[in-house]
């Protein structure tokens, strides 16, 4: 007569709702360091550029360049900041939905150990019965 714990369904739905929010974590921390390294290599590839112009049109693209490079730096240095909050605002997610599992499976481990106390105390009823019904038949 084991009695189901009442609290199975929501305890699935907060183990789904924990893994959802653990993979928008992942995929935030993994689009963050996409952007960095995006960020690293454009600046490496700007710091390596030459810089030689050897007349007015060539002075001119090399500065649109610049400029395009900036800008483009601009940008990722912007969507690294917002990937960053998206980060923090997935681990708070996350954080929040461990512990509101992490609450119902002690609660669930609870009932657990109290209907396994509740079977071995039927259990050992069972067994007892059974040993005072051999004493009685073994003196009759």
């Amino acid at each position: 007569m084991t009695r189901s714990f009442s609290l199975a369904g929501l305890l699935r739905v907060r183990e789904i709702q924990e893994r959802a929010a653990a993979q928008r974590l992942s995929r935030a921390v993994l689009d963050a360091r996409h952007t960095e390294a995006r960020d690293r290599s454009l600046r490496a590839h700007l710091a390596g550029a030459g810089s030689e112009a050897v007349d007015v049109r060539s002075l001119a693209a090399l500065a649109a360049a610049r400029v395009a490079g900036r800008t483009l730096l601009s940008d990722l240095t912007m969507l690294a900041e917002l990937q960053e909050q998206t980060v923090d605002q997935a681990r708070t997610e996350h954080s929040e939905a461990r512990r509101a599992m992490r609450g119902l499976d002690r609660l669930a481990q609870a009932h657990a150990v109290r209907v396994r106390a509740a079977e071995l105390h039927a259990e050992q009823a069972e067994l007892d019965e059974i040993g005072s019904r051999t004493d009685t038949e073994g003196q009759s």
